[in-house]
């Protein structure tokens, strides 16, 4: 039995559904990367699946106690509290227990007056009474793992290290099944490899979202393309996805001139000639012209750029530059004429 099953799944927030009938499996022990042009609706499916947004109709078949854990897409910003404390709400109804106990547990190193030992006994009555011990021992677990201090200001972290807690706050809960939204943003290329090994670790299934094409390679075990409000499985790497995806795009762009003038001639054959003649025949351009930009989207995803790079001499202060950048979207210029220039010991904000 799949851990998760979607059935007929129907989502809508306006006229183009972000879920149309779909259909989805998730399997135990695989890393699953979906992928799809942005405002697809990636990050909804990922809510769904964390129970967190419902379905318009269809249905989801989760096993029985499964635990699934979502890692969001931007890091915690302006959460007071420890870094312990922040992790531990990841166990929910639990945290307050097992933050009062580290808060008092500090507090008696500093100062063991009778009154806070026997506060501490009186949380330790708690924790043994709700049988919260082993829920202890597994948020050191995570903190240790992850190399994280539990008794640091969340505040004072860095995007890294934030995303570090983040991360520890859905592993406490020790998840069957990990949802990671760009895991990567706000990270160097050290935490990422970090990330990478540490995830390939994991005993459980990951679902995740990401542009990082170099983590999609060594991450993921399967590709799940969201199109237009359909869910299709790519088995395999990325790159034999993105094989068989201009595949289907070649096919899907020879099929679409024969289908389109057919529907055409039925629904213009009887206006010819009539008063209606013109206003029909704009609206049966109509699903033409949206298919041609539905192609552009899609193809847009994946696209390349061209860029010319050329191997430099080696330089005594700029070390890296670029000459007349231009960048434009569906014919929007974005970046016109860009020369940037980095030099040694530059620090960007």
């Amino acid at each position: 039995m799949s851990l998760i099953s979607m059935h007929g799944a129907w989502l809508s927030f306006s006229d183009a559904p972000l879920l149309d009938n779909a259909e989805l499996h998730i399997e135990d022990n695989e890393r699953v990367c979906l992928v799809g042009r942005n405002g697809a609706g990636k990050s909804t499916l990922m809510k769904i699946l964390n129970r967190e947004q419902g379905l318009d109709d269809g249905r989801i078949i989760y096993e029985q106690d499964l635990i699934v854990a979502r890692l969001q897409q931007d890091p915690p910003r302006n959460v007071e509290g420890s870094v312990y404390d922040f992790v531990a709400e990841g166990i929910e109804e639990q945290a307050e227990y097992l933050k009062r106990y580290h808060d008092i547990s500090r507090l008696v190193m500093n100062d063991p007056s009778e009154k806070n030992l026997n506060e501490l006994a009186k949380v330790q009555e708690q924790l043994d009474h709700h049988n919260l011990w082993q829920l202890e021992n597994r948020i050191n677990e995570v903190l240790a793992q992850l190399g994280l201090d539990p008794n640091v200001a969340l505040s004072s972290l860095s995007g890294g290290w934030l995303r570090k807690a983040a991360l520890g706050r859905a592993l406490v809960s020790n998840p069957r099944v990990l949802l990671l939204d760009e895991p990567t943003n706000h990270l160097d290329i050290e935490t990422i490899d970090w990330l990478e090994g540490f995830l390939k670790t994991f005993n459980g299934t990951i679902i995740f979202i990401s542009h990082d094409r170099s983590f999609i390679r060594n991450m993921a075990t399967r590709i799940v393309d969201l199109d237009r409000g359909k869910l299709v499985t790519y088995p395999g790497n990325y790159d034999q996805y993105l094989l068989e995806k201009e595949e289907a795009l070649r096919v899907e762009d020879y099929k679409m001139p024969s289908s389109i003038a057919n529907w055409r001639r039925k629904r213009c054959g009887s206006a010819r000639g009539s008063k209606h003649a013109v206003p029909v025949m704009k609206a049966a351009y109509a699903p033409w012209k949206a298919m041609r930009r539905e192609r552009g989207e899609r193809r847009e995803v994946m696209g390349t750029a061209k860029m010319q790079v050329e191997e430099a001499s080696r330089s005594g202060k700029i070390v890296f530059g670029n000459e007349d950048v231009c960048y434009q979207v569906d014919g929007k210029q974005l970046v016109k004429i860009f020369r940037p220039r980095f030099y040694v010991a530059t620090k960007l904000p």
